[in-house]
This record gives structure tokens, C-alpha cells and sequence, in this order.
């Protein structure tokens, strides 16, 4: 049992319901990270514009799910590992990549390897990353801009993954049927 509430539309705070609004147009359901988040109207808002402006990047929509998982995995974060491979079927990354992701095994890509790897350097030693670490993923024809949007991408899911660690949220049914392969219910 979480110390937290899981909101609704009608139970979060005044101020939650037009983000909530927001979430359920992105995702077509309230997500239960959102319903938990939504007790601080100011952090919700801040998980949408970050997710927002992530999703401006230069990054594809592939990379952007690889950068996301990648942190989920190494959070620990077992709500987001399944939102993310959820999202990352739908950007039509296969489930061996996905797989080997979460479990931060070689990927055949060798431009998503270096992806994941960055990504998994940065968070592992909290952005203090050499110049030979940027340099590999410079190499594989990364820019400069996309090394600031790989942080960007650490950021929100940093506050997603601890937010969700606190709340305790269990992954929507809609998640878990994506993330599996099926169309959801």
C-alpha cells in the first residue's frame, strides 16, 4: 500500500486537472505515475513540458526510447522499464533490442550501442563523462546538441524513475499489453 494517493480527475488538486487533461490526451488513459504525481500539480507539469521537450529533439523516436529505457533500467525503475518498452514497440524498435536494453547486453545497432552506452555512462558517473566517452559518441554520428539532449532525457526520467520508486506505481494494463506485443484492451 502506497503512503501516496492515486489520483483521479475528480480527487487531484484543482490545479492537476488541466494537466491531467494533458496526459490523458498523450496517452488516451491516465497513466498511474500521472495520477500519483498529479499531488503536486507543479511536478506533473514539469514531467509533461520535460517529456515535451524531449520529444523535440533531434533524436528519433527509437533513440529517444533507448535513451529512456536505458535510464529506467539502470533505476531500477520497474514501472518505467515497461512504459518505455511499451513506447519503444511502438517506435518499432524489435524485441530483441528492447530485451537487450533492459538488460544492458550488446545490441546489434551498432549507432544505438553507442546510444545506450553514453547514456549509460552519463547516468553511471553522474554526467562526469571524459572526453573519450563524448568523443565515441561523437564518432557514431551523434552531435554536440544531442549530447545536451541525452541529459535532457536523463533528467525527466530521473524524476519519473524516483517519483515512481516513492509512489510505489505499478504499470496500467495498457502499458503492460503494449510492452507485450498486444493491442491494448
Amino acid at each position: 500500500m502506497s503512503l501516496f494517493t492515486q489520483h483521479t480527475d475528480s480527487t487531484a488538486p484543482a490545479t492537476a486537472a488541466a494537466v491531467l487533461g494533458k496526459v490523458r490526451e498523450r496517452y488516451g488513459f491516465i497513466p498511474n505515475l500521472a495520477a500519483y504525481v498529479a499531488e503536486s500539480p507543479v511536478t506533473l507539469d514539469a514531467v509533461m513540458n520535460l517529456a515535451a521537450a524531449f520529444d523535440q529533439t533531434s533524436l528519433t523516436p527509437q533513440e529517444q526510447q533507448v535513451v529512456l529505457l536505458t535510464v529506467s533500467a539502470l533505476n531500477g525503475c520497474s514501472y518505467c522499464k515497461t512504459v518505455h518498452t511499451a513506447l519503444g514497440r511502438g517506435t518499432e524498435l524489435d524485441a530483441e533490442t528492447l530485451r537487450a536494453i533492459v538488460a544492458l547486453e550488446p545490441l546489434k545497432d551498432a549507432r544505438l550501442t553507442a546510444l545506450r552506452d553514453f547514456t549509460r555512462q552519463l547516468v553511471e558517473e553522474q554526467g562526469w563523462v571524459n572526453e573519450e566517452g563524448v568523443q565515441r559518441f561523437l564518432a557514431a554520428g551523434f552531435s554536440q546538441a544531442q549530447v545536451f539532449e541525452v541529459v535532457l532525457g536523463i533528467a525527466m526520467k530521473t524524476l519519473t524513475n524516483y517519483s515512481n520508486h516513492l509512489a510505489g506505481a505499478t504499470p496500467n494494463p495498457e502499458f503492460i499489453a503494449m510492452a507485450e506485443g498486444e493491442a491494448a484492451a
